[in-house]
């Protein structure tokens, strides 16, 4: 059994209250198993052996009933607060705030290795500061993405040595720039759509089926239905001018192409302006 199991916790435990009161083992242990809300410690034992994470267990053994808790026990927090100061010491200095602090923040994830005893929590993290009104603007946050690494030991929970890895850190002004490129490059998209050469649906027929456009213009009213998917993805059109071509225009069509519905790729449509 791993040294850092709930059981494992559970049973030293057991021996710490059995010494410190000078009891039996068996009564210390029938003891805290009661205390942590079952009938008797082999109870315990079952449960502990069938699922570690149960509630009752995960209270007696490590303080929380979610490891994700952790964070708010003893002086983790303080103590990560602390870190993360020390950590972005030059960053910060590069910005005009100041007193900064942990701001918004998600724990992400929650891994406890029962072989260390590690608790490995992934979070994001807003280190937020507070602008010098007297100092231009230059960003007052960082956006981190972090790996903490708890550990608890006689019963309480602190930062594991090096215990604070930052994997990701993003400034408000990296933020802001990114914002504003991404607006301008949108607009760029938008000028570029208005602008972009236009078609009639006469003019795309003639292109598409090699006829002039004057015939084409009696075509252009043509019945359009799309091939679709059964979940309503378009992949083709089909055009039918059964009902529009006549004459010449009819044969040279059925002499070439033996039919008088076409399929049509399924971006024919991207260049027609509708009322051209």
């Amino acid at each position: 059994m791993s040294d850092f199991s709930p059981l494992s916790i559970i049973k030293s435990q057991c021996k710490q209250l059995a010494r410190e009161y000078d009891i039996k083992l068996s009564a210390a242990q029938e003891a805290l198993a009661r205390q942590a809300g079952f009938e008797e410690y082999h109870e315990l034992v079952v449960v502990a052996r069938r699922n570690p994470t149960d509630p009752r267990l995960m209270l007696a053994a490590f303080g929380v009933r979610d490891f994700k808790d952790a964070l708010h026990k003893n002086d983790v927090f303080s103590e990560l607060d602390q870190e993360l100061e020390d950590l972005l010491s030059d960053p910060m200095a590069e910005t005009n705030a100041s007193e900064f602090a942990i701001g918004e923040y998600e724990v992400e994830s929650a891994a406890y290795d029962d072989a260390t005893g590690v608790l490995k929590l992934d979070m994001s993290i807003t280190w937020q500061g507070k602008q010098d009104p007297d100092r231009v603007y230059y960003g007052t946050a960082f956006f981190l993405q972090a790996e903490i690494d708890l550990i608890r030991r006689d019963g309480k929970w602190s930062l594991g040595e090096d215990g604070v890895s930052i994997t990701g850190s993003e400034t408000e002004a990296d933020r802001d720039r990114r914002g504003e490129w991404e607006y301008m490059a949108q607009q760029q998209a938008i000028e570029a759509e208005e602008n972009r050469p236009r078609s009639s649906m006469a003019r795309a027929l003639a292109s598409e089926l090699q006829i002039s456009q004057e015939d084409a213009e009696l075509l252009a009213d043509a019945e359009v239905t799309a091939n679709t998917s059964d979940d309503g993805m378009i992949y083709s059109y089909f055009v039918d001018v059964e009902s529009y071509a006549e004459g010449a225009l009819r044969d040279d069509l059925l002499a070439r192409f033996g039919t008088l519905e076409f399929e049509l790729d399924v971006n024919f449509f991207d260049d027609i302006h509708p009322e051209m």
